[in-house]
């Protein structure tokens, strides 16, 4: 984990209308503060997966372990100060939206070109089908998964985000305002928008598919 790291604020998320005993992870988080260190390896194997799919996607793929890594060690330190406002899974996915966020920022501050322009320019343009490309690899469930991840890493980090968490983590509208202090509104227009993006620029891939 690299000590240079941006710091990450903790999100700030409003009060939930739902009764906090509603979320079985409080008990996890309420026995590690009282000690059990075995509860909080819980939380870890419960969301490790998700979390490392939507890091993996966000930043470069070799970046997502250690990143990973660094969001589970963030809420290490700032677990005390989890009230249960909110669900602790969508403080955990803001913490995790933070980190990501940073660690694109830091990217992008040490590179001349814009992130979204490498996006275009080392994506797109490599990985556009052709008219002899193999079809059937295509269609195969690792060929496709690899589209939708090139396609993914087109979109703006904010449109990405908002699709991964949607559409991949299946978050509910309400919980993808609390991550990414949206309004309600916003991100229900920002997303469909993003969908709008994503299946722009996946048509290139679905239309060969088609003609086959």
């Amino acid at each position: 984990m690299e000590n240079a790291e941006m710091t990450v604020t903790m999100p700030r998320l409003p009060s939930a209308t739902a009764v906090l005993e509603q979320d079985p992870d409080m008990a996890l988080v309420r026995k590690y503060l009282a000690g059990d260190d075995a509860a909080f390896e819980a939380l870890f194997r419960k969301y490790q997966t998700s979390i490392f799919n939507i890091v993996s996607r966000m930043v470069k793929s070799e970046d997502a372990y250690d990143l990973t890594q660094d969001v589970f060690c963030h809420v290490l330190r700032a677990v005390h100060t989890f009230r249960g406002d909110s669900k602790f899974s969508t403080w955990l996915y803001s913490i995790a939206r933070n980190v990501c966020l940073n660690r694109l920022r830091r990217q992008s501050c040490l590179r001349e070109e814009s992130l979204d322009s490498m996006i275009e320019e080392q994506c797109f343009t490599d990985y556009l089908p052709d008219e002899t490309a193999d079809v059937e690899r295509i269609v195969e469930t690792h060929e496709i998964q690899r589209v939708v991840n090139h396609v993914l890493a087109m979109l703006p980090p904010d449109q990405r985000l908002l699709v991964l968490l949607r559409d991949f983590e299946q978050l509910s509208y309400e919980e993808i305002s609390l991550v990414t202090e949206m309004s309600l509104a916003n991100v229900k227009s920002r997303l469909h928008r993003a969908r709008m993006a994503f299946k722009d620029k996946m048509k290139p891939y679905l239309d060969q598919i088609k003609e086959e």
